[in-house]
């Protein structure tokens, strides 16, 4: 629902306000018909500002963290740590920030809040370690009920009332207005067991941020434990350096990747030199396909929608993809033509940009899907649903460590062609390994035996947690996120929300 209007008339305080702008869009007001409103100003016991460091500060490795905006991002509820979002500084440089301000050491769940970039977006501080925070954020705690008032500043509602009027980015990062933020309005329930419903959405966000905890924590068992089989099951040899020779690129015709420095090397080494060898997709059976040009000179006019559409299809775009292996947003592409499917069992690897080598594995049955032509789908006839999540999971190891990039070609970015994915080594698992690492991405658990309740919400989610992969993970908590998106649709408009959970 759009809560953002223009008025039908203006005052001549507004217009000389705004710099006697008469661009309409300068004059759009948030409109929350819940009378039960409260400044966000009213509800904060405290906030501070972060610093610079500069990036003279910046190392490779460090106990000490530096958070950037980049840290946050719309669908995430938590810091991310990948993309340069948190670096590591020197300790004086750490020292330096921190001096007469303690309050500006992060610790793991303050709210963060970005006052430059993508102004009034929050994120839990998760596993950033000793860190300080940039001057383009503040860490941000409420008198009560944080975790209430934090899932508002994550909706719409409240991202609107703060999106920043000055064009540009540089500009609008050293103009930020504290006001923006204190006068931001967050909706309360307006009924007489008020209390329930907020404690109601309390939980809702508490297992939505245990969720998205876990999938990370998933993630990295999955690195980690291809990592250690690798490390702990060698043949042995030793690693030594050497330049290509003439008939080694000869053989390649490539002098555009990384395939020669010392990073691919290594790594390359480390996957040959396992006890029972390596392979490459080609070898295993593994097959590709490039995802149709969705350009309207190819294909002719499509439509798009991010709700669902019956004889649509669903479109999944590599930008869409997450890094652990789940989708971050659901997209509707509407057109005459036929085009390629996706089907269960099918893997979508991006292979352009930013996004090149993220990788999801479609698990559920799905009847209309497609990709574009930014994403390759991967894909092994007959064979066990495991095996292609296995596949993935080890593609996620070599990206994470760099390969993809080493192996594509291009600047912003790059590119990696389907030509050059037997470039990549495959260790050669055991059955049991490969199974357990697969059963990281995608177990389907059944929930605890019991009912939840609202004092043992979150309790009865982490339970469930403890026994589901990502795939279940992430679609537990979209549930979750739709469940809480219902609820405070509710108390925006200011209706009666019934809590469909026993207890006080």
């Amino acid at each position: 629902m759009s809560y953002s209007r223009v008025p039908s008339q203006v005052s001549f305080g507004e217009i000389s306000s705004r710099n006697a702008s008469w661009s309409p869009s300068m004059f759009q007001r948030v409109v929350i018909p819940n009378v039960n409103i409260r400044r966000v100003g009213d509800l904060l016991a405290s906030w501070c500002n972060g610093t610079e460091v500069g990036s003279i500060s910046y190392v490779r490795k460090g106990p000490f963290e530096f958070i950037r905006t980049k840290a946050f991002q719309d669908h995430l509820v938590l810091t991310q740590r990948r993309g340069g979002s948190i670096i590591p500084i020197t300790p004086k440089a750490f020292w330096k920030a921190v001096k007469g301000h303690p309050e500006r050491i992060v610790r793991d769940g303050d709210i963060l809040y970005a006052r430059g970039g993508s102004v009034g977006e929050v994120a839990f501080a998760y596993s950033c370690g000793q860190a300080v925070m940039s001057g383009h954020v503040l860490s941000i705690r409420f008198k009560a009920d944080p975790l209430y008032c934090f899932a508002f500043m994550k909706h719409p509602i409240c991202k609107l009332q703060q999106a920043s009027n000055i064009k540009g980015a540089i500009h609008a990062l050293d103009n930020f207005n504290i006001n923006t933020l204190l006068d931001c309005q967050i909706p309360f329930p307006n009924q007489g067991d008020a209390a329930r419903v907020v404690r109601y959405v309390s939980v809702l966000m508490q297992a939505i941020v245990e969720k998205e905890k876990t999938i990370r924590e998933r993630d990295h068992s999955i690195i980690t434990g291809i990592e250690k089989e690798l490390s702990t099951n060698r043949l042995g040899r030793e690693y030594h350096y050497v330049f290509p020779t003439i008939s080694e690129i000869k053989e390649s015709s490539r002098l555009d990747s990384g395939l020669y420095c010392a990073g691919f090397r290594r790594l390359k080494h480390l996957v040959d030199d396992y006890k029972d060898g390596s392979t490459c997709l080609s070898k295993m059976g593994v097959k590709s396909r490039r995802g149709p040009n969705l350009a309207v000179s190819v294909i002719g006019r499509s439509l798009y929608s991010e709700e669902f559409k019956p004889a649509w299809y669903q479109l999944i775009r590599p930008l869409n993809i997450s890094e652990y292996g789940t989708l971050e947003r659901q997209e509707w592409l509407g057109s005459p033509k036929n085009l390629p499917l996706v089907g269960q069992g099918d893997l979508i690897m991006g292979c352009e940009g930013f996004e090149k080598g993220r990788t999801i594995v479609m698990v559920d049955p799905i009847e209309r899907c497609t990709t574009n032509f930014h994403g390759t789908v991967i894909y092994w006839p007959e064979a066990e649903l495991w095996r292609i999540i296995f596949v993935r999971c080890f593609l996620s190891f070599l990206r994470e460590h760099g390969a993809v990039d080493w192996v594509g070609v291009g600047g912003s970015g790059g590119h990696m062609s389907p030509e050059y994915f037997d470039y990549l080594p495959i260790a050669k698992f055991p059955e049991d390994k490969q199974k357990e690492i697969a059963l990281l991405y995608h177990h389907d658990s059944p929930p605890p035996p019991w009912e939840p309740t609202l004092d043992n919400f979150v309790d009865w989610h982490s339970r469930w947690n403890a026994t589901s992969g990502i795939w279940e993970l992430d679609r537990q908590m979209k549930v979750l996120q739709r469940t809480l998106y219902e609820v405070q649709e509710k108390i925006i408009e200011g209706a009666t929300v019934s809590v469909p959970l026993d207890g006080a």
